[in-house]
């Protein structure tokens, strides 16, 4: 049996074009949509990443004003322990010297921010998400600041270990806090110190305060103590709250909803 198969006519150039022509719009329409569609998806998260970071630095603000109140308080006991030293030297019935040694010296506190948001947008490219560049530049610089920051923390830390603690353990007497070791709230125990009442009446508050120079080294400890918490103070965290203060003006005029 013998098979006709049906006979096609040759396409003409036309017929070509005709049909490169409808291939290509729609792929050119393909493309165009899926890029729209991702460029929608990246202007959501941009936006995502932003408020979070947003609510993360207005966290940060508060607490931030907080940790800088109490240290000025700390600071200023300090200073007034200098000051007595300088005047009356150190003597171990001193209960005033004794207050501002607890309240400003015996202790060392630094701010904690919350990054997790800032390293996610910084390490992950999620930058790039951001297109105004001026914000992206702000988000980097911020980073770049925090970095500065716990490296003059551990400046703070290394030299507050290094001196200030040995000098605690030696020369504080700190049975006379007894109460805040066991149980007592610090705010309340320096509130007694304030009023001249302590754990162990009648005992010193400064051991073997005879060493020749004491004061004068313990004033010097003090002295440097005072001024790496300035030049951090100044030089750091200064610039932090004004880098800080500008991105969050930044997120939000760029994201006003």
């Amino acid at each position: 049996m013998e098979v006709h198969h049906p006979h096609h006519p040759p396409k003409s150039l036309k017929d070509y074009a005709s049909e490169f022509i409808v291939i290509f719009v729609a792929l050119t329409l393909g493309f165009l949509v899926e890029n729209q569609r991702e460029h929608y998806i990246e202007g959501l998260r941009e936006k995502e990443l932003a408020k979070s970071l947003l609510k993360d630095l207005a966290a940060d603000s508060v607490d931030f004003k907080e940790f800088q109140e109490l240290r000025i308080i700390e600071r200023k006991s300090v200073n007034q322990a200098l000051k007595i030293l300088e005047n009356q030297g150190l003597k171990p019935t001193d209960t005033t010297l004794y207050y501002h040694f607890i309240r400003g010296v015996f202790i060392w506190r630094h701010p904690e921010f919350r990054q997790a948001n800032l390293d996610q947008i910084i390490s992950s490219g999620s930058l790039r998400y951001f297109k105004n560049d001026t914000l992206a530049k702000a988000i980097s610089d911020l980073k770049m600041q925090l970095k500065r920051i716990e490296y003059r923390q551990d400046r703070e830390k290394e030299y507050f270990y290094a001196n200030i603690q040995p000098w605690v353990v030696n020369h504080l007497n700190l049975a006379h806090v007894d109460a805040h070791r066991n149980g007592l709230s610090r705010t309340k125990m320096i509130a007694l110190l304030e009023q001249n009442q302590s754990s162990a009446p009648g005992k010193p508050y400064f051991l073997d305060t005879q060493h020749q120079n004491l004061g004068t080294q313990t004033a010097n400890m003090l002295r440097g103590s005072d001024w790496l918490m300035n030049v951090t103070e100044t030089g750091y965290y200064n610039a932090y709250k004004a880098k800080s203060y500008q991105l969050r003006k930044l997120i939000k005029s760029n994201f006003p909803d």
